[in-house]
């Protein structure tokens, strides 16, 4: 049995900004660039972790170098480098192109992991206050076609902000940007992802939106307001059959017949449109993680690939161990 990593959603770039009558702000990844950078705890040093945007899609070919100082002094390179203290975290990523891009944080270490709830939404009308009433009905993963996910984040503190960002790739002419997937936020916690293609009239208003079938993937920031960030990748599937999908994190994982819940094991293979997982099956004793790019970690996130931390190059044909529900 073999799947396609979800693809990333297509945007028409610069189309979309700050839309008053939405009461939406949104923006698109694009080329490469550092997405977002923060701290992952679970020991007594936490780790230096960011989202970094290949600029193609929810993979990376090769891997970028990474270079890490805290409050101006030199800390590691790579992944896995410890922050053992608080201040000023800085980044400096150099992509296999040799483009150089820079971010910074306050160090800022949350216990609690992010989460995300789904629901199925009806929107005739994409206006605010008619979304807030609108009634959301909760599903395991997807959607039927033409209505809208509406995700809930959990795990948020009382002075955290969402950003939703989103993958924006053009065609292989380099000229016109392919389809769209669109984020209308509709409170602190809550935001309305919905699988339409939109046209838009001279004004920048909208005239007319066809859904489309498939999943598409939106990066997911939580600021804090003091400095600091966290980040996850979300998944919103549309007009499919849910019989086989299972979660991870924020992803979706069409694993066919497989448990809903446990660990999943499976084989990851690299094409030329980024990277397939292959013989996908309940794991076993036998199935370790192995992959250099875990640092020892003994579960693999499929965001490692999105985020730059596992590249094609090391990671293909490597036997994968994740946990799923």
């Amino acid at each position: 049995m073999s799947v396609r990593l979800p693809t990333a959603t297509l945007l028409i770039l610069g189309a979309l900004g700050c839309r008053a009558e939405f009461d939406v702000s949104r923006d698109t990844l694009g080329p490469y660039r550092i997405a977002a950078i923060g701290v992952d705890g679970g020991q007594e040093c936490p780790t230096a972790t960011a989202a970094i945007w290949s600029g193609e899609g929810l993979y990376h070919r090769q891997s970028s170098r990474l270079e890490w100082t805290l409050n101006g002094e030199a800390i590691g390179e790579g992944w896995g480098v410890q922050v053992c203290e608080e201040g000023l975290l800085e980044l400096k990523a150099t992509s296999p192109g040799g483009e150089l891009r820079f971010a910074q944080v306050e160090v800022s270490l949350r216990e609690e992991a992010l989460a995300v709830a789904r629901s199925s939404v009806d929107l005739s009308s994409l206006e605010l206050e008619d979304r807030r009433q609108a009634e959301a009905v909760e599903v395991h993963s997807i959607v039927p076609l033409g209505s809208a996910t509406r995700v809930t984040v959990q795990g948020l503190g009382t002075n955290d902000s969402l950003v939703w960002m989103s993958p924006g790739l053009r065609d292989t002419a380099g000229e016109e940007l392919l389809g769209q997937g669109e984020v209308l936020e509709l409170n602190e916690s809550q935001a309305d992802l919905l699988a339409e293609n939109w046209t838009l009239d001279e004004e920048g208003l909208l005239e007319t939106r066809s859904a489309y079938a498939g999943v598409d993937s939106h990066l997911l920031l939580v600021m804090d307001g003091q400095g600091g960030n966290r980040f996850l990748w979300v998944d919103a599937g549309f007009g499919l059959d849910d019989s086989g999908f299972v979660r991870h994190a924020g992803r979706l994982i069409d694993a066919g017949l497989v448990p809903e819940s446990g660990l999943l094991a499976a084989t990851v293979v690299a094409t030329s449109e980024g990277a397939e997982l292959m013989e996908i099956a309940e794991a076993s004793e036998l199935d370790v993680l192995e992959t250099d790019c875990a640092h020892g970690a003994a579960l693999f996130e499929l965001d490692w690939l999105a985020n730059g931390r596992c590249s094609l190059e090391e990671i293909d044909g490597q036997r994968i161990v994740m946990e799923v529900w």
